[in-house]
């Protein structure tokens, strides 16, 4: 039975096993599922049907439902493990023994437990990883487990219908011939099992006559062989109804191939196939493999011996146009399959991957590259879209001369950005900053100091020294000499390598270190760490903008519902406009054939008057209509520009979204690090913050590494857990 007419009819499985063993014709499975449409319990009401028009036996109808039964814990069990394996969970390895000691649990009758808690208690398997299998499969624990006892109980009355000792997952290299051996065929006499294309066999069963049968253990193949005892009288007819009592339904040859079998002398030595199924193909996701460094979040952190662990994120490298920046991988879909059980081998989609690009690249013909589409900076941004920056480079400062820049790509300055102008752009490069303010997508590196600055960058920043500014970036803060009266908000670290941090207010989520923190003279300085001052910020700002936007797609679109009403009664208009013109045309042509007819000669007085009266009248329904149809035409105008627009502020609210899911992901990938080191010295009155708790230095302290730790203490008699900030050597 096909797929397509499984699920156009919903069979019940006792109703796919009666039709594949031949128990009941198509045409009488049909009229049956006709007659039980509308039962509360379909798959009831079918049995009942059969018994009723004496169509399959009771005994059969126990056999079917035993079978049934069979199938689906059986099929549940292995599609677990498939998904597991599909979702890099677990190795097959793992699978193995767990199906192995459920299979040892059924051999002693003792209650099976489902391979899922297996895993979780031996720790090969989270709780959070196998409910969220369980959930993908619609299972309800305590169901599964009883319906496990049942199938352990009816394995007295049915036959040895065994849970599988390996799930089966699909061969993703499955040649053509095996695709074709798959629908339907069979195997040639004295064809043996190939290693390479069947998995191990499970232990052989001994059937009517002295025949021996092997079932592989993916459940896809089963094999017969003679025994020593062999009987050469049994018959075809015996052997496959022993096979349909092991529940074997599926694949199975037929019965002139089975008689070959019994009177070949060739199978005492091989394997005959005597049934086998469709074997199915796992999804694969797509990916996306990039020729540049992505890595435009990275940050540098402190190191277990207090150190800073800054890594730059490399030189961004200068590609020619037509250069390879990434490259996909496209998705496998998923092929559906059977085992020789009747089972569907059910199997995982393949998630897709889209290839986002914007200004400066270009999709390649095939849509699986993307190419720098002129000479520039490759740019990986926050919401996964690969762009080429072109460079903007000044001749000497930003002051009157230029005026702000604001550049989508790489700006250069060749001197310095001057108190009150602003300079916008994705990588930043200045000799210096003097009063300004700069808005970077990606790193600033500034050759001198910033002074009097502000600046926002989704970057790194690089400066000789930082006095009197505010910097809020999402890398790393790298300075050379000295950071004096300002505010540093980062998700990365601050280091300053050879001076002080002095009278400044500084948040880095990596961690702190300098040479010294403050003077005898100046005021005390506020240090945070392992706090992601920049993420909230950024996830607030993205909120409100998401929100604004938001509100805009509802205004545009209620616009567009007004716009759409108005366009319907215009049309309304115009209809009856048309129906006035036609109706008069009408009458008009009617007149003129008056005048015309000799027969009306005595009306001539009474039509020309009328005549013209109707021509007025067409006359000005055209005009009218003709104003309907220029409005009408306005109206679709509008709906459609407004249409775009919605659309345009739809993909920025789908790039925003996408920005927020990246921060929080990286985020929550980039623990903090409340770690703060000082190779001299920290003066008296330095405030240091954890992410839980806060320390004031009372007395000068040199060289030292101040860290939050957990702490435990007892107080009168109760254990306690605290965070505090621990001062140790550096």
């Amino acid at each position: 039975m096909t797929d397509k007419y499984r699920k156009k009819k919903k069979v019940p499985l006792i109703g796919m096993l009666a039709l594949k063993n031949q128990l009941v014709t198509k045409a009488e499975l049909e009229v049956a599922l006709t007659q039980c449409q509308g039962s509360k319990n379909i798959e009831a009401a079918l049995k009942n049907y059969f018994l009723s028009k004496e169509l399959i036996s009771e005994k059969n109808i126990k056999r079917l439902t035993l079978a049934a039964k069979a199938v689906s814990i059986r099929q549940k069990e292995y599609t677990f493990g498939a998904v597991a394996m599909a979702k890099g969970f677990i190795n097959k390895s793992v699978l193995d023994l767990a199906l192995e000691e459920q299979q040892a649990d059924l051999k002693t009758r003792q209650k099976p437990r489902l391979i899922g808690d297996m895993m979780v208690e031996a720790g090969l398997l989270t709780i959070k990883q196998r409910d969220y299998i369980l959930k993908l499969q619609n299972r309800y624990r305590k169901a599964a487990s009883q319906a496990l006892a049942g199938d352990q109980a009816s394995e007295k009355s049915f036959g040895k219908t065994e849970l599988p000792e390996t799930e089966a997952l699909a061969d993703p290299a499955v040649s053509n011939q095996d695709e074709a051996d798959n629908e339907n065929s069979t195997p040639k006499e004295g064809t043996a099992p190939q290693e390479a294309e069947e998995p191990t066999l499970l232990e052989p069963e001994m059937l009517t006559g002295g025949v021996q049968l092997q079932v592989s253990s993916d459940f896809m193949s089963a094999f017969l062989s003679k025994s020593p005892e062999f009987d050469e009288d049994v018959l075809a007819f015996d052997l496959r109804d022993e096979l349909f009592d092991r529940g074997i339904i599926s694949g199975v040859v037929a019965d002139d191939l089975i008689d070959g079998f019994i009177r070949s002398s060739g199978f005492k030595t091989q394997a005959f196939r005597v049934a086998k199924g469709i074997r199915a193909i796992q999804g694969q996701d797509a990916k996306v493999e990039f020729f540049f460094n992505i890595d435009y979040l990275k940050a540098g952190g402190m190191g277990e011996d207090g150190t800073i662990d800054f890594k730059e994120r490399g030189h961004i490298p200068l590609v020619e146009k037509g250069t390879v920046l990434a490259e996909k991988t496209p998705k496998v879909e998923a092929r559906w399959g059977q085992n020789i059980y009747g089972d569907e081998v059910e199997t995982v989609k393949g998630e897709d991957k889209a290839l986002k690009f914007g200004k400066g690249a270009v999709l390649s013909e095939d849509g699986l590259k993307i190419l720098a589409g002129l000479r520039g900076y490759p740019k990986y941004s926050l919401a996964g879209v690969i762009f080429v920056h072109d460079e903007y480079i000044t001749s000497g400062d930003v002051d009157f001369e230029t005026g702000h820049i604001e550049f989508d790509g790489n700006v250069n300055v060749k001197g310095c950005i001057k108190s009150g102008f602003k300079v916008r752009g994705n990588d930043i490069a200045t000799v210096e900053l003097d009063g300004g303010s700069v808005e970077a997508d990606g790193d600033l590196k500034v050759v001198g100091g910033i002074n009097e600055g502000h600046v926002y960058a989704r970057g790194n920043v690089y400066a000789k020294f930082i006095h009197n500014s505010t910097i809020v970036c999402m890398g790393d803060v790298f300075v050379q000499k000295e950071i004096v009266d300002s505010a540093i908000e980062s998700s990365g670290a601050c280091s300053i390598v050879n001076g002080k941090l002095i009278s400044s207010k500084v948040s880095a989520k990596m961690g702190f270190s300098a040479k010294n923190i403050g003077t005898e003279m100046a005021s005390a300085s506020y240090i945070k760490v392992g706090h992601d001052a920049f993420t909230q910020k950024e996830l607030k700002i993205n909120k409100v903008n998401v929100a604004k936007i938001k509100e805009k797609i509802l205004g545009l679109e209620e616009r567009k519902s007004q716009i759409t009403q108005e366009n319907a009664e215009l049309q309304k208009e115009i209809t009856k406009l048309a129906h006035i013109q036609d109706r008069t045309q009408l009458e008009q042509r009617e007149m003129e054939e008056k005048l015309k007819d000799p027969a009306h000669s005595d009306e001539v007085d009474q039509i020309k008057p009328r005549l013209a009266e109707l021509g007025v009248k067409v006359e000005e329904a055209e005009k009218n209509l003709d104003l309907c149809f220029e409005k009408s035409e306005a109206f679709d105008k509008l709906i459609e520009q407004v249409t775009r627009n919605i659309l345009k502020l739809k993909k920025s609210r789908d790039i925003l979204v996408e920005e927020k899911n990246n921060l929080v992901k990286w985020s929550k990938g980039n623990p903090g690090k409340s770690v703060v080191a000082v190779d001299g010295v920290i003066m008296a009155g330095t405030v240091i913050s954890g992410k839980h708790s806060e320390y004031t230095v009372d007395k000068m302290i040199r060289h030292a590494k101040i860290s939050e730790v957990l702490f435990k203490s007892d107080d009168s008699g109760e254990e306690r857990t605290t965070y505090q900030m621990n001062v140790g050597s550096f």
